[in-house]
């Protein structure tokens, strides 16, 4: 169920009680000049009648969303008519403020009243429900044909930075043989040593410049300059030589980067 436009909006709210306002205003004006009664009365009279349309105007809203077929909803806006009229009369005569007589004189005026801003509000609560199921559907569209957001790219590195105990060490990326991952954490392979860096490997995978570096593993991004041979080892298994001797593993899926990256 939708919410209830009137609820749902300070707007509305302040807009209805104004035209609620306007309504008593009319009616109580009407009646005094062609009903040949009392101001007090009339004004009674409108007060009463208002509300009962008031009521029966903001459950209308619930009505018309689940009420969709048009001799129904017509047949409904009658019955509320005679409803809020024979409501008003009993109303009236319970404080003695009107008769029968008096009353019925002024009834196709009531009818025509009510039911001209019945319309009106009922057409007003219709173009809320379009405009509230069409706007998912504007929102897709937009979605759909609003261009790709611009994406930061990633910085990428030159050099890493390196906390041991109280010292930073700063190390230059051409100075490293090649990254291997180690839990939470990655080991720097490089001319000075091995460092540990609090850091994951994804990181390095997007900061890392390519085709430089490259995720042979998941376990081993390495330094192609650093790269002295690859060779096959057993199925579909490979390994890396590096020029210092040491033997990496690559996948399949690594050795396949590896190739378009140096473009082999």
């Amino acid at each position: 169920m939708q919410e209830h436009p009137i609820t749902t909006s300070i707007l509305h709210k302040g807009l209805g009680s104004l035209l609620l306002l306007l309504a008593i205003a009319i009616q109580c004006a009407l009646l005094t000049l062609y009903g040949d009664l009392p101001l007090s009365i009339t004004l009674v009279d409108s007060l009463l009648s208002i509300a009962l349309f008031a009521v029966a105007g903001y459950y209308l809203w619930y009505v018309q969303c689940t009420l969709h077929i048009m001799q129904a909803r017509v047949a409904f806006a009658v019955l509320v008519q005679i409803a809020c009229i024979a409501g008003c009369s009993i109303l009236l005569q319970i404080f003695g403020l009107e008769d029968w007589e008096e009353f019925s004189i002024t009834i196709p005026f009531r009818f025509l009243f009510g039911l001209m801003a019945w319309i009106i509000l009922s057409q007003w609560y219709a173009s809320r429900e379009r405009k509230s199921e069409a706007e998912p559907i504007v929102r897709q569209m937009e979605e759909k044909t609003a261009p790709p957001p611009a994406t930061v790219p990633e910085e990428i590195l030159d050099r890493i930075s390196v906390k041991d105990g109280t010292r930073i060490h700063i190390i230059p990326i051409k100075e490293i043989f090649y990254l291997q991952a180690c839990g939470d954490y990655v080991t720097l392979f490089t001319t000075s040593g091995q460092h540990v860096k609090e850091q994951t490997m994804k990181y390095f995978e997007r900061s890392l410049p390519s085709p430089e570096f490259v995720r042979i593993h998941r376990s081993y991004i390495v330094n192609t300059e650093q790269i002295l041979r690859v060779e096959l080892f057993g199925k579909e298994t490979y390994q890396v030589r590096l020029k210092d001797g040491t033997y990496l593993r690559a996948s399949s899926a690594g050795y396949k980067l590896l190739k378009e990256r140096l473009s082999l």
